[in-house]
């Protein structure tokens, strides 16, 4: 525990406070970076949450006394790369002011003398000068490195691209061009690293990032038996399902439908044929309820069936769900080409060799692993494209049947990220690269976390 060393003596000077801790914690080990704040939080006994905060990057709660664990909150809409340096943020108030009793509310870009502190030192921790150093030096031509030469350093350090470049720009007086502040801020914001093509590894790295946050966080997510909470997330579960479907429905009309259909039940007039248009939305509800219901479990790729059955129960021709297509077909934006109707059967039997190994090792594989091969099958069933209609809204409530019996909470995605999402399954298509579409799905899960563990607001 941090307790066993004294960091007092070091809390004069944030770079030195930083460096003292980082060889504590790795006990003369060398470093490997990127550091992960989340897993020195986690060692430390200090229990961390992301939050949907509106004017806070985060929050240090300090235990009330020996029997309470110290708390620490993160801001759930910033880049993981600032959830990071809070993380590290929030460990300067642990290790520095814990001792004073007080919860400190870290708001966005606050000057005060404390947080300035905890800056510098999350800086320092996760980018220490002499490690620094030695990345620079092996970009460094005429004593300077460039923007570009950035990006590939701040990928080494899992740090965003502009803190990387003061660092390097005042902590080393290493940056070509043009240094002083306002000019150097105008320059990073037109540069634009994100935007560059050459950047993708940089977006492969804060996936991973997210990956490892995910791994800490979890052990703190206790599911929620709130039915009013479920409800409400079965709303906009269905109203965003259907959205990025290109069902027009708003959530009103979602909210009304389903708490009709809880009322009335076979009586409900959004059974009728006067709906059909939206009446899809009815037969998501049930599929839902149906994968988290706790004796319902996924044994075979071919519960797909019930659940397409599902999905069209009160649609004007319900017989039509549930079936195998029997011709070919398009999928419009796709760079792929449907499997052919006549190999479904064969492509569904591979598949549920995959879904059945990964149901005999749920228990032994890393919560990312586990997500991965779960995202893994949700892609295949993009590319088997098994039924005439609703594959999209099929294979995504399968992906949640199997979140949830590894204990994850049901994520959608908003109808915001229908262009996300549809550039990730375009870069499986064309480069067989999931990273992309595993992070949406890391990033929502996380959304997740948070939404089932704050009362009421989902």
């Amino acid at each position: 525990m941090v307790d066993s060393c004294d960091f007092g003596k070091y809390c004069y000077n944030a770079q030195v406070l930083a460096q003292k801790f980082i060889e504590w914690y790795f006990d003369g080990q060398a470093p490997a970076y990127p550091l992960d704040p989340f897993e020195m939080l986690d060692k430390l006994g200090v229990a961390f949450e992301f939050r949907d905060f509106k004017k806070l990057e985060g929050i240090y709660i300090a235990p009330e006394n020996d029997m309470d664990i110290p708390v620490v909150g993160i801001n759930q809409n910033r880049p993981i790369t600032r959830q990071r340096f809070t993380a590290a943020h929030e460990l300067c108030h642990h290790i520095k002011d814990k001792q004073n009793g007080n919860n400190i509310s870290c708001m966005i870009n606050s000057q005060t003398q404390i947080e300035k502190f905890a800056e510098d030192f999350a800086a320092r921790l996760l980018m220490p000068t002499e490690e620094l150093k030695k990345q620079v030096a092996k970009y460094e031509k005429d004593g300077v490195v460039t923007l570009n030469d950035v990006i590939q350093i701040a990928d080494y350090f899992g740090a965003s691209f502009s803190s990387c470049t003061y660092a390097i720009a005042y902590r080393l007086k290493k940056l070509e061009g043009e240094t002083a502040y306002p000019k150097l801020k105008k320059r990073i914001e037109k540069f634009k690293p994100k935007q560059m093509a050459d950047t993708a590894i940089l977006h492969n790295d804060d996936i991973s990032l997210f990956r490892r946050s995910l791994e800490h966080v979890y052990k703190y997510f206790l599911p929620n038996e709130n039915l009013a909470i479920w409800y409400k997330f079965k709303n906009k579960f269905v109203y965003n399902e259907n959205k990025l479907e290109g069902v027009e429905v708003d959530i009103e009309t979602v909210s009304e439908i389903l708490a009709d259909l809880r009322v009335s039940g076979e009586k409900s007039e959004f059974r009728t044929e006067k709906y059909s248009s939206i009446i899809e939305v009815a037969g998501h509800s049930l599929m839902f309820d149906y994968i988290m219901q706790p004796d319902n479990v996924p044994t075979t790729i071919f519960n797909i069936l019930t659940l397409n059955a599902m999905l069209y129960k009160y649609a004007p021709f319900p017989e039509t769900g549930g079936k195998l297509r029997d011709s070919n077909n398009y999928v419009a934006g796709a760079q792929f080409e449907t499997v052919d109707y006549s190999d479904i059967p064969q492509e569904l039997c591979k598949l549920d060799v995959s879904l059945k190994e990964l149901l005999r090792h749920k228990n032994e594989l890393s919560l990312g692993d586990y997500i991965d091969q779960a995202v893994k099958i949700h892609y295949a069933l993009t590319i088997i494209h098994p039924f005439a209609d609703g594959n999209g809204r099929t294979s995504r409530v399968l992906l949640n049947w199997l979140f949830r019996i590894k204990l994850l909470p049901p994520v959608y995605l908003k109808s915001q990220m229908k262009e996300e999402y549809y550039e990730a399954l375009h870069d499986a298509d064309v480069n067989h690269n999931l990273n992309k579409l595993n992070g949406i799905f890391y990033k929502a899960i996380i959304s997740s976390f948070v939404k089932f563990t704050e009362y009421p607001d989902l």
